[in-house]
C-alpha cells in the first residue's frame, strides 16, 4: 500500500497489514480467509456473459472476484472497526526516533491508514496528484511517459536495439545469437475483454513466432501512469496485417488487481477510449484485460498458483523461449514499509509468485530532500490536510459514533520530515480533550465490547508513514531480499541523486549477499521514566500496540543466515547411484549466501556457491568444450571440474584423518593446477601431473560423480557440527579453517573458469539471468558519465597516511584456541597486521577506461598503420580495416555474452595486464600505485561501503566506474572501480613475520618468484566474502592479461 504514491494506493492501506502480519492478529488475517481449492476457476457463464455486455461500444472486460471465494468476507467491516478501536484504545508511548528532537513526536494511539481512502478521500487523493508541491506522481509519470518503450521491451526481456529483437539468453545454445529482423508496424492499442478466465492462463503453449507476455499490476488503480507502458507493449505485437514474421510478442495480457471492483469495471472500460484515457485508440484489440478484485494476499496467491509456470531447482530450457511474466508496483508502495518490512515483503510475500521467467518493476521515491519531501505531505493549497483530517470522518462513521463526538474540527494535522529515519509522518494532533463510548454491535468479540476511548488534549495520532528510500537503500532493500536489479530508469533531472526510480528486478539463479542487515533502529518503546507524569501507566502491554500496528516498528530485523549455526539442508540429495551428469544439490530458491569476511561459511552459502559453480560448469560450458583450452596457460575446462571436489576432499581427509575418496588416483591428478612463467612456460611451481591424451582423463559423469560424493560429505559433517563436547562433529577453530578454505578455493577458482570462458567463443549465455540490454544500458551509461564529467579531480593524501595491513590469524594458534563466532578466517599472507607509513601521493578517481587506452594506443600511428599487437589487451578482439577510412581500427570488447561494440563498453575500466596498463600509466605522466597506497583509497571506499558496487555476480561483466566526493573532512568517499581487480606496482613478496600456512603450504610462497605483483579489490566474479575483506591478497603474474583487472594512475606528491 502507499496512501501518497498513486491513485492506486488505497489497496495497499490493507495490503501492508497482510503482508507483516504472517495471517494473525491484523486486518487481512481475519477479514479475507483463504481461497478455495481452485481461484483460477472462471466465473460461471451466466458470468461471463454479464462481462461480454456492451456499454456505449465498448466491451466490459473479465473480472474474476477472489472475494466471492473467501467465506468469511461478511466479516471485513467487524475487522476494520475490531482495527480502529485497537489502536485508540492503546496508551503506551512510541518515540519515533533516538534524539532529543523526536520525543515531541511520541504518540501511543494509531488510525489505519485504509481509512484514509473513502469515496471522498480518493477524490480528494486526485487532488493531491494534481498540486505541484506533490512531485511523486508526476516524477513516475514522467519516467513512464518518457521510457516506456524501453520498459515495455525489457519486461518481455526483448532489446531495445529494434522492438521485434527476443532476449534469449534463457533458451540459447553454444554460441546462437538472436537475429535482428526487420520492425514490425505499430500496433495500436485497447484492452479488449476475454470469453474466459481459463484461454488466458501463461502456461499456454509457445507460438513459433513469438511468446505470450503476462502483466499484473498490483493496485491498478486509474492507469494514468501505467496506460503509456500498455501502449508500447502493444507496439511489440503483430499489426493488424497478419504479419507473423520475427522475434516478438506473440500476445499480451494484463490483469489489474484492484480491491473495489467498480473501480476494476471503470479502469479497464475507460483505457478503451482516447478521450478517456488520453492514450489509447477506440478501435483494435490488441492487449487482453482482465480484472482481479481482491485483497493483495489473495491476489499474490492467485498469481504464484495460476499464473506461476516454473519452480525453484528447474533445470533452464534452451530449446524454445516460454511464456514471460511481469510485476508492476508503481507509486512508491513500498515506502509504506519500514527497511526490514520491506525486505520480508519483497523476499517472502511477492518472492513466491516469481519463477525463472518473471520480471518485477518497482517505483520507489529516492528524494532525500528534506524540504521538497515535507512539501509534498503538507501542501500549501491544503488539499493534504483536508485529506488527513477526513480520516477523522471515516473513523465515526465505521465506530457507529453519534455526530459531533468526533469530528475533524477537533484535531489539527501535523506532519513531520524524521530525517534520522528518511520518512515523512503524518499525525492528528488533538485540540481538546476527547472521550466517548462505542457500543457493542453484532458480531463484536469481547475485547471491544462497549470500549471507552480517552484521547488527551494535545495528544498525538499516527496515522501515515512514507519512507523515503535512496537509490542506495534501494538496492540494499533488493539484496537483502535476494533480488537483483536487472535495469532502471530514474528521472532524468537528477541522473546522480534521483528524485525517483523504477526498478526492474529478478529473482535471478543464485544470488550472493552483498550487503548487512538493516541497523535496528525505529519507533521503540519510550521508558516510564522519561514521560510525563500524566503520561505514565503500565507498559506492560507495548507489544500488542506492535501488532495493532502490524509490525511496523521496524523493530523485527533480518537476521543473516551466518549468524546461526542452525544449518538448512536440501530438500533432496541426489544418492551417487544416479545419474550424475546434470545432478546438482537441491534447494529452495530462497537460500542466500551471507556477506561475512572469513568467518565459517554457513550451508547457506555453500548452497550458493554450489548454483554458481554448477551454472557456468554444466549449463555455460558446452560439453564438446570441456576438454579445450580457452587459455594456453592454464588447463582444459574438465580440470577444474575434478580439481574443486578432489582439493576439499583431500583436506577433510586431512582434518579427519581418513582416506580420501575413492578412486584415489583423482586425488593424483587433480590435486593442484599449474600456473606456468609467461616468458618461459617450462618454468612452473610444484603442480599435478596430469594425463596427455583426452582419453586418459576421468568421464565427466565420473568427475560428477565424485562431486555428489564430496558435497554429500560436506553435508554431513554440518549436520553434525557442534560446539559442545559430545557432539557428532567437534566444531574446533581448525575445523573451521578447513571448511572457510576449501569454499574460498571453490570460489577463487569459479573466477579463474569465467575469465578463461570470457576468451572462449562457444559459451552459453548464465541461465536465470536476464541478457543486459546493451543498446538501452550504454545511453544510460553515458548518462551517468556526463554527469560525473565535472569530477575528475584527482584524489590528493598531502600528508603521510598510517594504515594497518592484514589480519591476525594465526594458524598455528587453532590448538590452544577454542572455535568462535566472531573468528574471521584468513589465508597465510594476510596474517599479521601491521602498521604502514603511506608518503603523499596523488591518485586518479578512476580507472583507466576502454576509450581512455584506445586513445593511448591510438596515438601517434601513421594512417596506415594498425596499432602492435603487444598494445592489444585480450579482453578486446581488435581488426584493422586499412581501406576503411571511417572504421580502420574495428575494437570490440570481450564478455560473458559475446564480442559487443567498445560504444557500448567504452566507460568500462580497461581490462589489461599489468604492463600495458604501466605503459599507459607512464603515458600519462604518472605510475601504478602501491599496493599501500591503493589500501589507503580503498580505506576510504571500501568495496562493502555501497550495495551497487558491481562484485558478487550482481551483473556478470563490468560497469562504469563512480568517481568519489570529496567530502567536508576533506576525505574522499563513494567511489567503486567498477568491477574490476586494479593492478598494483607492489611485488607479491614475503611481508615481515610472514609464515607459510600449515594446511596449504606452498598457496603463498610458491608465488614469491619476483614475477607476481599484488592486486586488491574484486571484479565482477568476485564472492562478496573475498571482496569484503580488506586484507585479502590476489597475486598474478605483471604481463599476464587474462585477469579481471584494470588499473588506476598513480602520481607523487
Amino acid at each position: 500500500r502507499n496512501p501518497r504514491g498513486t491513485a492506486e494506493s488505497r489497496h495497499y492501506d490493507i495490503i501492508i497489514i497482510i503482508s507483516s502480519s504472517s495471517g494473525a492478529g491484523s486486518f487481512d488475517a481475519r477479514a479475507m480467509p483463504p481461497q478455495s481449492d481452485n481461484p483460477s476457476a472462471p466465473a460461471s457463464p451466466e458470468a461471463d456473459r454479464a462481462t461480454q455486455d456492451r456499454r456505449d461500444g465498448r466491451s466490459v472486460p473479465h473480472i474474476v472476484d477472489l472475494r466471492t471465494e473467501d467465506s468469511s468476507s461478511a466479516t471485513t467491516e467487524l475487522s476494520f472497526r475490531r482495527e480502529i478501536l485497537q489502536g485508540l484504545a492503546r496508551d503506551t508511548v512510541l518515540v519515533p526516533g533516538n534524539t532529543p528532537s523526536d520525543r515531541p513526536f511520541a504518540y501511543s494511539k494509531v488510525i489505519p491508514t485504509v481509512v484514509l481512502y473513502d469515496n471522498y478521500g480518493l477524490e480528494l487523493y486526485d487532488k493531491i496528484t494534481a498540486v505541484e508541491d506533490y512531485y511523486p506522481f508526476a516524477t513516475e509519470l514522467g519516467i513512464l511517459r518518457d521510457k516506456s518503450h524501453e520498459i515495455a521491451c525489457r519486461l518481455g526481456g526483448i532489446s531495445t536495439a529494434t522492438p521485434t529483437k527476443r532476449d534469449d539468453s534463457f533458451f540459447m545454445n553454444g554460441n546462437e545469437r538472436p537475429e535482428t529482423e526487420k520492425a514490425l508496424p505499430e500496433a495500436p492499442f485497447m484492452i479488449q475483454s476475454a470469453v474466459a478466465l481459463s484461454q488466458c492462463s501463461s502456461s499456454s503453449s509457445v507460438e513459433a513466432t513469438g511468446f505470450p507476455l503476462t502483466i499484473i499490476e498490483l493496485g491498478a488503480g486509474s492507469l494514468k501512469k501505467t496506460s503509456h507502458l500498455l501502449r508500447n507493449v502493444a507496439r511489440l505485437l503483430p499489426a493488424h496485417t497478419g504479419v507473423q514474421t520475427g522475434e516478438h510478442l506473440s500476445e499480451a495480457r494484463y490483469y489489474a488487481l484492484d480491491l473495489e471492483l467498480g473501480q476494476l469495471r471503470s479502469t479497464l472500460l475507460s483505457i478503451q477510449t482516447q478521450e478517456e484515457s488520453g492514450v489509447g485508440p477506440e478501435v483494435g484489440g490488441q492487449v487482453q484485460g482482465y480484472g482481479i478484485c481482491g485483497t493483495y494476499n489473495q491476489g499474490l496467491d492467485w498469481i504464484s498458483q495460476s499464473l506461476t509456470t516454473s519452480t525453484p531447482g528447474e533445470p533452464a530450457q534452451f530449446e524454445k523461449a516460454g511464456p514471460r511474466k511481469a510485476i508492476l508496483w508503481l507509486g512508491s508502495s513500498i515506502g509504506n514499509f519500514s527497511p526490514a518490512e520491506a525486505v520480508k515483503f519483497l523476499r517472502d510475500d511477492l518472492g513466491r509468485t516469481l519463477d525463472d521467467n518473471t520480471r518485477v518493476l518497482i517505483g520507489i521515491d529516492n528524494c532525500q530532500i528534506p524540504e521538497k519531501v515535507r512539501l509534498a505531505y503538507d501542501d500549501r493549497q491544503g488539499v493534504t490536510k483536508e485529506f488527513i483530517l477526513n480520516a477523522i470522518t471515516v473513523v465515526a462513521r465505521h465506530l457507529g459514533l453519534p455526530d459531533g463526538v468526533l469530528s475533524p474540527g477537533d484535531f489539527a494535522y501535523v506532519s513531520r520530515y524524521n530525517a534520522g529515519m528518511s520518512r515523512n509522518e503524518a499525525y492528528l494532533r488533538a485540540k481538546r480533550e476527547v472521550r466517548f463510548e462505542v457500543s457493542e454491535v453484532e458480531g463484536d468479540d469481547a475485547e471491544v465490547q462497549n470500549t471507552w476511548i480517552h484521547i488527551k488534549a494535545g495528544e498525538l495520532i499516527m496515522i501515515e508513514r512514507s519512507y523515503k528510500f535512496s537509490d542506495e537503500d534501494a538496492h540494499q532493500l533488493f539484496d537483502q531480499a535476494g533480488l537483483r536489479v536487472i535495469q532502471k530508469w530514474s528521472d532524468s533531472s537528477h541522473p546522480a541523486s534521483p528524485a525517483h526510480t523504477l526498478y526492474l528486478v529478478e529473482r535471478a539463479a543464485f544470488h550472493f549477499v552483498r550487503t548487512t542487515a538493516w541497523p535496528s533502529a525505529g519507533d521503540h518503546l519510550l521508558l516510564s521514566a522519561g514521560l510525563p507524569a500524566v503520561q505514565k501507566e503500565d507498559n506492560s502491554g507495548w507489544q500488542l500496540l506492535l501488532q495493532v500496528w502490524d509490525k511496523m516498528s521496524k523493530n523485527s530485523f533480518l537476521m543473516r543466515v551466518s549468524e546461526s549455526h542452525q544449518l538448512e539442508y536440501p530438500n533432496q540429495y541426489p544418492d551417487s547411484q544416479e545419474k550424475p551428469s546434470f545432478i546438482a544439490l537441491e534447494s529452495r530458491k530462497e537460500d542466500v549466501s551471507s556477506p561475512n569476511r572469513g568467518r565459517l561459511p554457513s550451508m547457506a552459502d555453500w548452497i550458493v556457491l554450489w548454483k554458481a559453480w554448477d551454472t557456468v560448469t554444466l549449463e555455460m560450458i558446452p560439453r564438446n568444450m570441456l576438454h579445450q583450452k580457452p587459455i594456453d596457460l592454464r588447463h582444459a575446462c574438465l580440470f577444474y571440474l575434478g580439481h574443486i571436489p578432489v582439493f576439499a576432499d583431500i583436506h577433510l581427509s586431512r582434518y579427519f584423518k581418513v582416506p580420501t575418496t575413492e578412486p584415489e588416483w583423482f586425488a593424483e591428478i587433480f590435486e593442484r593446477g599449474i600456473d606456468p612463467n609467461l616468458d618461459d612456460p617450462r618454468k612452473c611451481h610444484d603442480h599435478s601431473p596430469f594425463p596427455e591424451h583426452e582419453k586418459q582423463w576421468p568421464s565427466l559423469e565420473e568427475v560428477l560423480c565424485f562431486r555428489d560424493k564430496l558435497r554429500k560429505r560436506l553435508t554431513e559433517v554440518y549436520r553434525g557440527l557442534g560446539g559442545e563436547l559430545g557432539s557428532e562433529v567437534p566444531l574446533t577453530r581448525r575445523l573451521g579453517r578447513v571448511l572457510a578454505m576449501i569454499y574460498e578455493h571453490e570460489a577463487m577458482h569459479l573466477e579463474t573458469l569465467l575469465y578463461m570462458l570470457q576468451q572462449a567463443t562457444l559459451v552459453r549465455h548464465p541461465p536465470g539471468f536476464t541478457m543486459p540490454d546493451w543498446d538501452s544500458l550504454a545511453r544510460e551509461w553515458d548518462t551517468t558519465a556526463e554527469s560525473q564529467s565535472q569530477r575528475d579531480e584527482l584524489v590528493e593524501y598531502p600528508i603521510p597516511q598510517t594504515i594497518t595491513v592484514g589480519r591476525d590469524d594465526c594458524e598455528e594458534e587453532d590448538s590452544s584456541h577454542p572455535f568462535s563466532e566472531d573468528h574471521q578466517y584468513g589465508w597465510d599472507n594476510e596474517s599479521p597486521s601491521r602498521r604502514v607509513v603511506v608518503e603523499p601521493f596523488k591518485l586518479e578517481p578512476a580507472p583507466i577506461t576502454n576509450q581512455e587506452y584506445l586513445e593511448f594506443v591510438l596515438e601517434g600511428l601513421d594512417n596506415c598503420e594498425a596499432i602492435p599487437d603487444h598494445f592489444v589487451p585480450e579482453s578486446w578482439t581488435y581488426v584493422f580495416h586499412s581501406s576503411n577510412e571511417s572504421t580502420k581500427h574495428e575494437v570490440k570488447v570481450k564478455t560473458i555474452y559475446g564480442r559487443i561494440s567498445l560504444r557500448i563498453a567504452r566507460h568500462w575500466p580497461v581490462q589489461a595486464s599489468g604492463s600495458q596498463l604501466e605503459r599507459f600509466a607512464k603515458w600519462k605522466g604518472g605510475r601504478l600505485p602501491s599496493a599501500d597506497e591503493l589500501r589507503v583509497y580503498l580505506g576510504d571506499n571500501p568495496i562493502s561501503q555501497s550495495s551497487q558496487n558491481p562484485i558478487g555476480f550482481q551483473n556478470w561483466h563490468p560497469l562504469p566506474a563512480r568517481r568519489p566526493r570529496k567530502e567536508a573532512d576533506g576525505r574522499w568517499r563513494g567511489g567503486w572501480s567498477g568491477g574490476v581487480w586494479e593492478w598494483t606496482s607492489t611485488l607479491f613478496e614475503a611481508h615481515p613475520n610472514f609464515k607459510p600456512s600449515v594446511l596449504y603450504p606452498g598457496y603463498s610462497k610458491d608465488f614469491f618468484d619476483a614475477e607476481h605483483h599484488v592486486l586488491l579489490g574484486g571484479s565482477w566474479a568476485t564472492i562478496p566474502r573475498i571482496a569484503h575483506r580488506p586484507s585479502f591478497v590476489n597475486w598474478y603474474q605483471f604481463k599476464y592479461p587474462y585477469v579481471f583487472a584494470g588499473a588506476r594512475v598513480a602520481y607523487d606528491y
